[in-house]
């Protein structure tokens, strides 16, 4: 719980935080009162059944125990709204800083599989945050302090009930624990399996088109969305189970210690060691500490729940940003060096290992190599999606790094094979790399990447909405947009990634002459696998298992025999297997 209070305070401000511990403090003086409004019942029926009855004694205790439940409402009261008042604290900062901290991660840290576990974090995982100080504390700190606070006061009736008390405190305590580490261990396992049935259900929904024209549909073995929900399926009902017989352990040993004190107090009674007032006050104390220990197991797999939610936002919070400058450099040009340039994603095995390349300013340069090679690494490490590893990535004499995220950005414009479009009209898909682009702008790229075809056999032109990610465009009307933006935002380093791949001629064609209007005086870089885009290149540069194994111009390599022939001749053969097909259909 400790632990779960310290996440909690790291996501408050200053201000939220003094709620926060104004709010504990009345919830367990709100527990201490209860445990001593039942601790008051022994003296009190002492002064009753005492012969004859002590009245000014009984009225005192009535007294006590009636202030001290009126006060213990009145806290009750207070220390609700101050949850209310902290779950919403949560909730605002938990955005916030969330937010604020994943704009600085590096780009490259969002993949496809961080989909769902984000969106069920910013969904689910919000209010399971803030239901812990709006409902669930409550429950736990007074579900702590009044038996502790009742076992304290049972010294004072007998210190061998009181022992009693505290051994089966320590047993409840160990059952507890038990129960939440099951909790905690299938919960991990559950919300694991739950964020890649997410990302499965998204993935699953955008590529319907595929799914149907292979049959993937009727053949759900061969579907990752089933194998997910039947893997999310299993550690929910491990979970499950799991936690029922905890649930078992922690029930079942808390009513052995309750029959065990209610055995020990009724036999030192009859043995005339402890008297009656005091054995109807411990077996009052008895019972009523089941409710608020009984609530605590019952809320002890929501509280690990929320907790782990908790761990896992502070996990997101703790991965690390891109270092940036405080003061950002200057480049004196455009050109771009690497060297000594090493990679690996997450710790793992190097993807590029050792590159040393140097791109001068305004030339043409295209990338090839096998799949896998890391040819995309190399891209988006030029784009500062990563920080390398080892080595370092010039532009215009600068680090990359001193250059800062920012200045890369704004050096740099990147077209990918898979284009994403947000929701909304073209001309502001476009705008987006221009703010105040005027419609003559528009009108200008939009003709460079011959997107103007396309707006003008749209109903509404410009405006119309291309829906989520783009999809009333095609595959090469998207990619045509994605060009036009790359030139509206005018950057003099332009990164193409597979931007021709998968197109019909007439996209390829219109993308072909787009990049070559890009690298009239811009750097680009591009990698390509179309023969067309090879040969225009100024300088390539062949990428074999991370290393740069050759470079040069067309015909050098092409004369030296090396990868890049056997490049060039399968792709001859597979051109010319494509048109005789053609030909003959």
């Amino acid at each position: 719980m400790i632990a779960m209070i310290r996440y909690l305070s790291e996501l408050l401000d200053e201000r939220g935080r003094r709620h926060l511990r104004v709010m504990l403090a009345a919830q367990a003086g709100q527990g201490v009162l209860q445990g001593l409004g039942f601790l008051f019942v022994a003296p009190l029926v002492a002064a009753l059944t005492s012969a004859p009855a002590d009245w000014g004694r009984f009225w005192i205790w009535a007294g006590a125990i009636a202030a001290t439940v009126a006060t213990h409402h009145v806290l009750l009261a207070w220390s609700t709204s101050l949850g209310y008042v902290v779950g919403t604290d949560v909730l605002t900062s938990f955005h916030t800083r969330l937010g604020n901290h994943l704009a600085t991660l590096p780009i490259g840290w969002f993949r496809g599989d961080r989909t769902g576990p984000i969106g069920r974090m910013l969904g689910k995982g919000t209010m399971d945050v803030a239901n812990i100080p709006a409902h669930l504390l409550r429950h736990v700190v007074v579900g702590i302090t009044a038996p502790a606070t009742m076992i304290l006061g049972s010294f004072l009736l007998d210190w061998r009930i009181g022992l009693a008390f505290a051994a089966g405190a320590l047993l409840c305590a160990l059952a507890l624990r038990l129960l939440m580490v099951i909790v905690r261990r299938n919960d991990d396992d559950y919300e694991h399996d739950i964020g890649v049935s997410a990302s499965r259900i998204v993935e699953y929904a955008r590529q319907q088109p595929t799914l149907r024209a292979y049959g993937v549909l009727d053949r759900p073995e061969l579907g990752t969305l089933e194998e997910s929900l039947a893997r999310q399926q299993g550690s929910q009902s491990r979970l499950t189970i799991r936690g029922a017989w905890g649930m078992i352990a922690f029930f079942g040993t808390l009513q052995l210690v309750v029959t065990a004190v209610i055995a020990l107090t009724v036999g030192l009674t009859l043995n005339g060691s402890v008297s009656l007032p005091v054995m109807i006050g411990v077996l009052i104390v008895t019972l009523r500490m089941l409710d608020p220990i009984s609530q605590l197991g019952e809320l002890a797999g929501t509280v690990q729940v929320n907790a782990d939610a908790i761990g896992r936002v502070r996990d997101l919070l703790a991965v690390p940003p891109l270092p940036e400058p405080i003061t950002p450099a200057e480049p004196a040009g455009t050109g771009i060096e690497l060297r000594g340039v090493r990679f690996g994603y997450d710790g793992g095995p190097a993807v590029l290992d050792g590159i040393d390349a140097t791109i001068p300013a305004g030339s043409f340069t295209a990338v090839v190599g096998p799949s896998g090679a890391g040819k995309s690494t190399l891209l988006k490490l030029l784009g500062r999606f990563f920080d390398v590893t080892e080595g370092t990535i010039r532009i215009g004499d600068r680090d990359v790094r001193e250059l800062g995220s920012t200045g890369v950005s704004r050096l740099t414009a990147q077209v990918f094979q898979d284009v994403y479009l947000f929701e909304g009209t073209i001309a502001d898909n476009l705008r987006m790399a221009a703010p105040d682009a005027t419609d003559a702008d528009l009108d200008r790229v939009a003709r460079i990447a011959r997107l103007d075809e396309v707006v003008e056999r749209l109903p509404q032109g410009w405006h119309t909405r291309v829906g989520e990610a783009g999809s009333t465009l095609s595959g090469g009307e998207k990619q045509r947009v994605s060009i036009a933006r790359a030139l509206l935002k005018d950057a003099p380093i332009v990164l193409l990634d597979e931007a021709t791949a998968a197109l019909d001629p007439a996209n390829e064609a219109a993308i072909a002459d787009a990049i070559a209007e890009l690298a009239r005086d811009r750097t680009v870089i591009v990698v390509a696998h179309r023969l067309s885009t090879v040969v225009a290149a100024d300088r390539i540069l062949v990428l074999d298992q991370g290393r740069i194994t050759e470079h040069g111009n067309h015909e050098s390599l092409l004369a030296a025999g090396g990868t890049y022939a056997r490049f060039w001749h399968e792709r001859l053969r597979a051109r010319g297997w494509q048109l005789t097909s053609e030909g003959t259909s």
